[in-house]
């Protein structure tokens, strides 16, 4: 699975979206290889960009000794789970050579605060991938992109 449309539409996050709000995000993301010991995210520095695995593996590692190894194309590695009032509160270290395709925090964040429903549809996939994934960086807000970015 290379095309990011497959991944996007396999995805826990995105499967459920309808093929027009797949294409608009698809025009959103770049992609990028990943090779072992690459860092993806420093915690403590700017949030930029959230990531969309395609293949690979990386280490999501997060402060208190908790982490998340994530290794299935489609895993979403954003929001909440990445950082909070727009710094990384978390390091992404790749383990496995791969590549994952990246968005902009701001463009994605755009897109979620849309009233529409695409972006109910991603929001409550997402909460629900949390829950799988994550359950202990649920309910941190990532509130810091002001009305003007």
């Amino acid at each position: 699975m290379d095309d990011l449309k497959d991944i996007l539409t396999a995805s826990l996050v995105f499967g459920s979206l309808e093929k027009t709000d797949i294409e608009r995000l698809e025009a959103l993301f770049d992609r990028r290889e990943i090779h072992p010991g690459d860092i993806l995210a420093q915690a403590e520095n700017k949030a930029e960009y959230f990531f969309l695995l395609g293949k690979g593996t990386v280490l999501l590692a997060m402060d208190k000794g908790k982490g998340v190894v994530l290794k299935t194309p489609g895993d979403f590695i954003g929001m909440e789970l990445l950082s909070v009032k727009g710094i990384y509160k978390t390091t992404l270290s790749v383990l496995e050579k791969g590549y994952v395709f990246a968005v902009s925090r701001k463009n994605f964040l755009t897109v979620i605060r849309e009233d529409s429903a695409c972006a109910e549809a991603i929001m409550n996939a997402w909460q629900a991938y949390l829950d799988n994934t994550a359950s202990f960086a649920k309910n941190i807000e990532d509130i810091s992109l002001p009305e003007q970015f």
